[in-house]
């Protein structure tokens, strides 16, 4: 797992996560507990029963296991900012 591909966001003091997952080109967010990922292979293969899983929710799921990803904590006034930065283009460090 390499260093800064996964990160988890946590924001204080609602408790809220946000876990992102580096892709090629841009980063997408996982729901680790639906087994949810935005990037189009979750779209075309995931959910037309091609396959399982994305890479993005594996990777997520054996950073959280390993305890390999990067913590990173928030003040709740910052989440609009990261999930907009998601949803529009993609987060980068």
């Amino acid at each position: 797992m390499e260093a800064g591909k996964v990160r988890k966001y946590q924001f204080t003091p609602s408790g809220r996560t946000i876990w992102v997952v580096a892709g090629r080109g841009r980063d997408y967010q996982v729901l680790p507990d639906s087994l949810f990922c935005t990037c189009d292979d979750y779209y075309f293969r995931v959910m037309e029963h091609k396959k399982q899983l994305c890479y993005h929710i594996i990777a997520q799921q054996l950073s959280e296991a390993m305890s390999k990803h990067d913590a990173i904590d928030m003040t709740d006034s910052r989440y609009p900012e990261i999930t907009s930065k998601l949803t529009m283009i993609g987060l980068r460090k």
